[in-house]
């Protein structure tokens, strides 16, 4: 899983609810996570929508544009409320970051189930 948020905070507790499950890379910013796909293609992106200099929205479309990495699985990991707004830019998921650690791990869990 390749964890992308600009928050180091968020970054080491999802390093932390994931790690003992999943391999884990991170990335701080859009540049990071590209060079990070590139190199070794995750099986699932958790992206932060509201980052700075390159907002989740156009790291999704940089992924979406490649065909070698199209078939990637985005899942936004947010604070922001508006879903409907997060969503129109088609990720896999929205998981919202007021969610309790355990919703969000059981999300993750699920959605490697159902894959």
């Amino acid at each position: 899983i390749l964890i992308v948020d600009d928050s180091t905070f968020i970054l080491k507790t999802m390093q932390r609810l994931l790690g003992s499950d999943y391999e884990i890379m991170t990335a701080t910013s859009g540049m990071s996570a590209i060079r990070s796909i590139v190199l070794d293609k995750p099986d699932l992106v958790l992206l932060d929508y509201e980052m700075p200099v390159c907002k989740g929205s156009q790291i999704l479309e940089m992924i979406r544009s490649e065909e070698e990495f199209a078939d990637i699985p985005v899942i936004f990991l947010t604070s922001r409320v508006d879903k409907e707004g997060v969503l129109e830019f088609k990720p896999n998921g929205y998981l919202s970051k007021s969610l309790s650690p355990e919703v969000i791990k059981k999300e993750i869990d699920n959605f490697f189930r159902k894959s």
